[in-house]
């Protein structure tokens, strides 16, 4: 018999999402779980039988999963459902803290697809005070806190960016360069030329996958990337340089456009 450790890496190798139990028992309606995790850290492929808020109280980490990636920051949780497979990648230190709800626990109106939603200060006490609960815990003090608990994820706002992967090869490409570079500032008609498609082709595809045009969806990229160098205390004005912004002002209107902040409320200074 192989150990734990010993089997997550076998089963990643093989590219299988392994199963990770998070309930010591079967009688837990909510199971709290506090992790640190060092940059650049990433989870093998994997799924829990519960669903999950996950929010980090410090730092930035990425969640990615066959519907796409989000990021889960001090501002906004990221609402997994159970069953669902997935990876974790630490952009930065990460103090990560998630509540687990097994299904019994989960009633009508939670979301039924991965959602990113703004934390409240009263739900961002919640998720980094809650006790376990247990089942049974009918009309007592922890009871009351898990319906709180749930009442304040069905009231939070949904949060952009909110990631789908494409469907079509070439828009795909696209994406997934502009993702690592976002400050690209190529043409459409350069990035169709590059990726094998004509402009014309390339405009129908981000209006048909996305909803959106190719430059919306390559400012969302921007601020996308941005979130995670503020809150590693990179200064406004560098982030907003590297990412193609001809002004701070610019970049201020565009982020606040997309998460209702501007870009101090995610950033730290260093030191």
């Amino acid at each position: 018999m192989i150990g734990p450790i010993a089997a997550i890496h076998f089963y990643s190798a093989m590219l299988l999402p392994i199963h990770l139990p998070v309930f010591p028992s079967g009688d837990i309606a909510l199971q709290p779980v506090s992790r640190h995790y060092p940059d650049h850290y990433e989870t093998p492929a994997h799924w829990h039988e519960g669903a999950q808020l996950v929010y980090a109280a410090s730092g930035v980490m990425e969640l990615r999963c066959e519907a796409g990636f989000w990021t889960i920051s001090p501002q906004q949780a990221l609402w997994v459902p159970a069953g669902m497979p997935h990876r974790l990648l630490a952009r930065g230190a990460v103090e990560l803290r998630t509540v687990y709800l097994a299904a019994q626990a989960c009633s009508p109106g939670l979301p039924e697809r991965p959602v990113s939603l703004a934390v409240s200060p009263l739900l961002r006490e919640l998720i980094l005070h809650a006790p376990a609960v247990e089942r049974d815990a009918a009309c007592s003090r922890d009871a009351h806190l898990l319906q709180l608990l749930l009442d304040e994820i069905r009231l939070a706002q949904a949060q952009p960016p909110q990631w789908r992967a494409p469907r079509d090869g070439r828009l795909r490409k696209v994406c997934q360069r502009l993702l690592r570079d976002p400050g690209d500032d190529r043409t459409l008609a350069a990035w169709g030329q590059w990726a094998g498609a004509s402009p014309r082709t390339l405009s129908r595809l981000f209006l048909a996958e996305f909803g959106m045009s190719f430059s919306k969806w390559r400012q969302q990229a921007r601020i996308f990337a941005a979130i995670p160098r503020l809150e590693q205390g990179e200064a406004v004005a560098r982030v907003s340089a590297d990412l193609g912004y001809l002004s701070i002002s610019a970049f201020t209107a565009a982020f606040r456009r997309l998460t209702g902040r501007p870009p101090g409320a995610f950033h730290k200074p260093l030191g």
